[in-house]
């Protein structure tokens, strides 16, 4: 279920969708398709690393491309390039350029450190940011 028309998102904007108890993040690219990190598993991922004796709550991630429509599934999503009046996107040859270079990669994963809003604010921003790792991490202290 969409709050949008693909014909509204242009390329570089960052897409949040609502899952729930989380929300994951992808970067539009054009022609009805996203980048996005995915790892298998992420509810096995958060449980096996606090049942752990590792602090590390990091697994492997994978770079794919699908179509939103695929990725949202019954999700709702929608633009959300809330740190534009902080950092200034990156023009969309050089997002594209990274897109380009990350297209099926696996990289490190860490909810905290490296998740799927880390991937897509570098891509469009240059910077790795992460509202949601920032406030669970407020909301433990």
């Amino acid at each position: 279920m969409q709050t949008m028309s693909l014909t509204t998102m242009e390329i570089g904007d960052m897409i949040e969708i609502n899952r729930g108890q989380y929300k994951h993040w992808a970067l539009y690219i054009g022609n009805g398709e996203v980048i996005q990190m995915v790892i298998p598993d992420v509810f096995s991922a958060v449980l096996s690393a606090f049942s752990s004796s590792s602090s590390s709550l990091s697994t492997k991630g994978m770079i794919t491309i699908d179509t939103l429509e695929d990725v949202a599934s019954m999700d709702t999503y929608t633009i959300k390039n809330y740190l534009d009046n902080k950092y200034t996107p990156r023009p969309t040859d050089v997002i594209m350029g990274e897109v380009d270079k990350m297209r099926g990669r696996t990289l490190k994963y860490d909810l905290l450190g490296n998740n799927c809003e880390h991937f897509v604010t570098f891509l469009r921003y240059g910077k790795s940011k992460s509202q949601q790792a920032d406030d669970f991490l407020k909301n433990l202290c």
